[in-house]
């Protein structure tokens, strides 16, 4: 296994940490301000879904990393890596650091030969 596959399964693992914690930040705040402005504030609820959504895919992503059988990973992988850059909407610059890194790794031609190799392309 390429060594940058291994980088972008650390990144998923760490990125879907974060996006819990920044899931929980935002969603005490959705409550709170919605609570303080008499339902108001309940507008940003969109927010925290963000990063729910990149989180379950964080997850995903790592999963089929750790198991290496499933068709498709590149997909998976380029898919989860742009929603972690699109969660730079709710403040986390970790997961936007990280997609694009991820992006940048999995173009690498050697990483994209394994994973032909593998049949898992």
């Amino acid at each position: 296994m390429p060594s940058e596959l291994n980088t972008c399964k650390t990144f998923f693992l760490v990125s879907g940490i974060v996006n819990i914690l920044v899931l929980l930040g935002w969603g005490g705040t959705t409550f709170f301000t919605g609570l303080v402005t008499c339902g108001i504030g309940c507008l940003i609820g969109f927010v925290p879904l963000i990063n729910l959504v990149s989180c379950i895919l964080d997850f995903m992503a790592y999963n089929k990393l750790n198991n290496l059988v499933t068709p498709g990973l590149y997909s998976t992988m380029q898919f989860t890596a742009i929603v972690e850059i699109v969660t730079i909407l709710s403040g986390n610059v970790v997961s936007l650091i990280f997609g694009i890194l991820i992006l940048n790794y999995i173009n690498n031609a050697e990483v994209t030969n394994y994973l032909k190799e593998k049949g898992i392309y």
